[in-house]
């Protein structure tokens, strides 16, 4: 699959995850669209960016539910909220309480995840949530993009092996592309990039073409 491939709203997910890795922060994305596919709202990681008063708690999926204006936009439980990453708790507790009710994933997530904390509560469960688990190719993809960015702030070499063990666990296809793609020594400056041609270096890698530093 090629950037080009990808609905608009995807690529904005990707878009925005690479500004958050040029940021310093996760790269972890989410959009909202309507019935027709528009994006209505959007939200990036922002947890290494200190221009806001607490960042810790500034998750991809719950700056989307919190930025969408619900007097612009009322029909909330007609929504989808797009995410590159299974939510965690936070984040799952925010879609339930701010009307999402469709909610479309690319990438698994056994260690942060929380999706499946739905239907353990009645309250939740009640709200006929309904999830979507996308294709492994862009679950691979979201994984490629969140190992790029460990790569990049990654300075505890434990730590970097544990998240990049969790993040093979489904998609280590994506992961080792990544690695491959780091290693060829292009990347010293990721905002030379945009988030097109990483996406598609990293998809050529992914069907077998190594990159050199050129």
């Amino acid at each position: 699959m090629r950037f080009s491939e990808l609905p608009k709203h995807w690529q904005r997910i990707f878009e925005l995850e690479w500004i958050s890795l040029c940021e310093g922060s996760k790269a972890i994305a989410a959009v909202i669209t309507d019935d027709e596919e528009n994006i209505i709202s959007e939200g990036r990681n922002m947890t290494g960016e200190h221009n806001i008063p607490n960042p810790a708690a500034a998750h991809a999926e719950t700056e989307a539910i919190r930025a969408l204006d619900t007097e612009k936009y009322p029909n909330k439980w007609g929504y989808t909220l797009h995410a590159g990453l299974e939510p965690c708790v936070m984040c799952m507790g925010t879609l339930v309480m701010g009307g999402i009710r469709r909610v479309e994933i690319a990438a698994r997530d056994d260690f942060g995840g929380a999706m499946k904390l739905i239907d353990m509560f009645e309250f939740s469960k009640n709200k006929g949530i309904q999830v979507t688990w996308l294709d492994d190719e862009r679950g691979d993809m979201q994984r490629a993009f969140q190992t790029l960015r460990e790569l990049y702030v990654g300075t505890d070499e434990e730590k970097l092996g544990r998240m990049m063990k969790d993040f093979s666990v489904y998609n280590k296809s994506g992961v080792d592309a990544a690695v491959r793609l780091w290693e060829s020594g292009i990347l010293t400056d990721p905002r030379k990039f945009s988030a097109e041609e990483i996406f598609d270096r990293l998809a050529d890698i992914m069907k077998g073409k190594e990159y050199d530093n050129n």
